[in-house]
């Protein structure tokens, strides 16, 4: 009995493992919220580290988290640094790219608790309403087995971290109505 039962065990890993070893190694993650200012206004908040901790959605997990923003605001190549505890990590984002009114290209990187590369899009488009469309776009590779099994839940909690985000975003850039 207990052969067979291993034998079964046996099987369903391999299985297991198999499924995660194929999954597809590239992410992509994207969420996004109607907002009702001109995409000048969105614009200015997107491409200003300073004002990220306005809409961040980590910036509640450490109050005391270490932060540097070196360059000129919204130029390529400027960048915001962290340093926080556990839940936040270590790392980088640095804006690659900037179209007025469009959108901001970035690249992120983490340091700890874990090193990975990614790159992050926020982008603004009309929603037709005279209201725009904010979506933020996170787009990278699994760099290991260990990433590919935790992806679906990866994926689903940065999700949930990224509709924080925007609704925050929203709420820093629509005008309130009288």
């Amino acid at each position: 009995m207990i052969p067979i039962l291993l034998g079964i065990l046996a099987v369903v890993a391999a299985v297991g493992f198999a499924a995660v070893a194929t999954r597809d190694e590239n992410y992509r993650i994207d969420r996004s919220v109607n907002v009702n200012a001109n995409p000048s206004d969105i614009f200015a908040v997107l491409r200003d580290f300073r004002q990220f901790e306005r809409w961040s959605p980590w910036e509640k997990l450490d109050p005391k988290m270490q932060k540097t923003i070196e360059g000129e605001t919204g130029a390529p190549g400027s960048y915001y640094h962290w340093a926080g505890n556990k839940e936040v990590g270590e790392g980088t984002m640095t804006i690659l790219d900037t179209q007025p009114d469009e959108g901001v290209d970035l690249r992120l990187e983490f340091f700890r608790p874990f090193a990975s590369q990614a790159t992050i899009r926020w982008s603004i488009a009309p929603a037709g309403d005279g209201s725009q469309v904010v979506t933020w776009t996170m787009k990278g590779k699994h760099g290991n087995l260990m990433a590919k099994a935790f992806a679906p839940m990866m994926s689903k909690m940065l999700g949930k971290n990224f509709d924080e985000g925007l609704a925050k975003l929203k709420a820093c850039c629509e005008i309130p109505k009288p």
